[in-house]
């Protein structure tokens, strides 16, 4: 049987073309898909701005839950600090774990090394904002628009059950004579430093005045609301808090004086 060998060559060339049209095809929907996305053809309305807000701003919250977990967990790990200068912590399990009051010679008492709310708020502002800075990029959603925007701020806020932390950054969208502004992105964080901080002040206090905290008898009178252990690596007292419903701890040392 002699074979057509020009019949041949020219299916393989049918199947080539209908295979370069195939994909020409996939990459104009592609480029479609993507210029939808990223340009506007037409009038532009403000609602047409306002959804690409949604996505701005779904960008900035994803990078605040990307960067603030971690300080919010070390925070609590650290005894309130981010920051730990030389002589106010101790290692505890490879963690610097602030000393929250300090040795009164001669006495079992200390005193209060006077830890703030406000202490904690500004170290995590620049803390997450430095992480920001790595991730949050504006530019990315400039196509078809006129985009303007400043530089961002972070403000912090503890509550008892939730930290709340607010992105501020003014941005404006703008085509033609159309123009919308956004100004605060916010992310909330379900811990309960702020209940926990209270109670580690409660404990600080008692410290201080008394020399001895009794945590049995506090738990009690809370009703189980919290967990508090406490542990002696001498010479000091390690107090390690958390609710009863939420992982999530403070931790602090309460220095001792060597005998």
């Amino acid at each position: 049987m002699i074979k057509n060998k020009k019949g041949l060559n020219m299916k393989k060339g049918q199947t080539t073309t209908f295979v370069i049209l195939g994909i020409v095809v996939l990459g104009i929907i592609f480029l479609l898909l993507y210029f939808k996305q990223g340009f506007y053809f037409g009038p532009v309305t403000p609602e047409d701005l306002e959804s690409r807000f949604e996505s701005i701003s779904e960008h900035i919250q994803g990078c605040v839950n990307k960067v603030a977990p971690d300080y919010i967990k070390r925070i609590g790990m650290q005894g309130g600090h981010l920051k730990t200068p030389q002589d106010t912590y101790r290692l505890h399990q490879g963690i610097p774990v602030s000393y929250l009051c300090y040795s009164v010679k001669g006495t079992p008492k200390c005193y209060n090394r006077l830890l703030l709310i406000s202490d904690m708020e500004n170290e995590l502002n620049l803390a997450i904002k430095e992480g920001l800075t790595t991730c949050v990029n504006i530019k990315q959603f400039a196509r078809g628009l006129d985009v303007t925007y400043n530089t961002l701020s972070v403000d912090t806020k503890i509550g008892k059950d939730v930290t709340l932390v607010d992105i501020n950054i003014p941005i404006t969208l703008k085509r033609g004579d159309v123009e919308v502004k956004e100004d605060k992105f916010s992310v909330k964080f379900d811990v309960p430093l702020g209940r926990l901080y209270g109670v580690a002040q409660e404990i600080i206090n008692i410290e201080s005045e008394f020399g001895e905290f009794e945590q049995l008898s506090y738990m009690i009178v809370k009703r189980g609301q919290f967990v508090i252990e406490k542990t002696r690596p001498y010479p000091d007292k390690l107090y390690v808090l958390r609710t009863k419903d939420n992982d999530y701890k403070f931790q602090f040392f309460v220095e001792g004086e060597p005998t």
